[in-house]
C-alpha cells in the first residue's frame, strides 16, 4: 500500500486469503482511496476487493511486463510484493501531476482533495463549496 504521497506504507504476502481477509488487512493499515491491479483485464478478485470498497480500480492499458515490475520493485525480492508494489506505483504516477499542483495548493486537507480527485470528483467545484 502506497500513501497519497507515494510512500510505502505497508506490504505482506496472504496465501489463500479470500477478499474479505484482504479487506480486513487493508482496513487495519486506513481507507484506501483507489485499487491498483497489475494485469488487464484486472483479475476477478482485484475486482471483488474494489467493489467491496466500492472504490475505482485502476489497471494499465496492457499487463506490466515483468521487467517493468523488476524495475519498478528492484529492491524488492518476493514477486508477489513486487507485483502489487508495481500496480500501486503505477496507479500513483497516473495521478502524480495533479497531486502535485494540490501540494502546492493553500488548502487545509490535501489528502482529502486528492481522495476525491482519484474518485472523479472535480477539484475545482470541492474548493468552491469549502469558500
Amino acid at each position: 500500500m502506497l500513501d497519497l504521497s507515494g510512500s510505502l506504507v505497508c506490504s505482506g504476502v496472504e496465501k489463500e486469503a479470500n477478499d474479505e481477509r484482504i479487506v480486513k488487512i487493508i482496513s487495519s493499515v486506513g481507507s484506501p482511496s483507489l485499487i491498483a491491479s497489475d494485469t488487464s483485464p484486472p483479475s476477478h478478485f482485484v475486482q471483488k476487493v474494489a467493489a467491496r470498497y466500492q472504490l475505482k480500480l485502476f489497471h494499465p492499458r496492457k499487463s506490466l511486463t515483468k521487467e517493468q515490475k523488476r524495475m519498478m520493485g528492484r529492491n524488492i525480492v518476493d514477486p508477489h510484493i513486487r507485483d502489487a508494489y508495481a500496480a500501486a506505483v503505477k496507479a500513483y504516477r497516473r495521478y502524480a501531476d495533479r497531486f502535485r499542483q494540490i501540494d502546492r495548493m493553500d488548502v487545509p486537507d490535501r489528502d482529502m482533495l486528492k481522495h476525491l480527485l482519484i474518485s472523479g470528483q472535480p477539484i475545482g467545484k470541492v474548493l468552491k463549496r469549502r469558500e
